[in-house]
């Protein structure tokens, strides 16, 4: 039996421990939450996970930026991974531990203004073509609703797929509205260019860990968030990336 129960602890993995300097911190484009500012890291969630450090005691760490689509793949792939501002959508939640909230998200359809398409409810959505981003929530929602992929586009960046709106390749944009906003400022368009058509959900944006990650070190982390969210240094700092 001692040599049974042996056997099966070996082939059973155990989840790998960490502490808050043990993990591996990535990141996105998506101001004002997450951005690459002269190189660094920068934006809302970025000083935010500082104050989460010194809340804990934590030397602070490395961020990376990385394109969306390698970083969400790091995220389900690789051990003690921390990617933000991730959506937390009933589809991602049991794939990740979680740590929230940093804001929220209103996921909607953009189209072009001159058209004036107007979505009345999800069946409609089978009747046009999108284009999102790669592996985004956005891209995910409509995939959700069983909209067929070859409807959809992927693009790696919001304004590649706002490109393609305004060239016709496609009929509407599925995006976060205040990323769609930053995008049109990046490609310096006139916003009133394009029409929300439909709302499709709002989201919490978090903190996503890979599964691996130890259970205790994501209560510390949601433990230092919450001393944060809660302190005299936060609303300061939203109104310096929210004014």
């Amino acid at each position: 039996m001692k040599t049974l129960l042996a056997i099966w602890l070996l082939l059973c993995p155990l989840p790998l421990l960490a502490d808050l300097s043990q993990l591996e911190y990535l990141t996105e484009h998506y101001p004002p939450y997450n951005y690459q500012e002269e190189g660094k890291a920068a934006g809302l969630a970025v000083e935010i996970l500082k104050l989460v450090w010194q809340q804990s005691g934590t030397p602070e760490q490395p961020i990376r930026v990385v394109p969306w689509a390698r970083g969400y793949y790091l995220l389900t792939q690789k051990p003690n991974v921390v990617l933000f501002s991730t959506a937390r959508t009933a589809v991602r939640d049991p794939l990740f531990k979680w740590a929230c909230p940093i804001g929220y998200s209103e996921i909607v359809l953009l189209a072009l203004a001159k058209r004036n398409l107007t979505l009345t409810d999800e069946s409609t959505l089978h009747a046009y073509t999108y284009s999102a981003v790669r592996f985004d929530v956005s891209e995910q929602l409509l995939l959700n609703r069983g909209l067929d992929d070859t409807r959809i586009m992927p693009a790696n960046r919001l304004s590649q797929a706002l490109r393609m709106l305004l060239s016709g390749r496609v009929d509407l944009v599925a995006a976060g509205a205040l990323a769609a906003q930053q995008a049109m400022q990046e490609l310096k368009v006139d916003p009133t260019l394009f029409h929300r058509a439909y709302t499709l959900s709002a989201e919490t944006l978090c903190y996503a860990f890979n599964q691996s990650v130890n259970d205790e070190t994501v209560n510390q982390f949601q433990q230092a968030l919450t001393k944060v969210l809660a302190s005299e240094q936060y609303q300061p700092l939203y109104k310096r990336f929210f004014p």
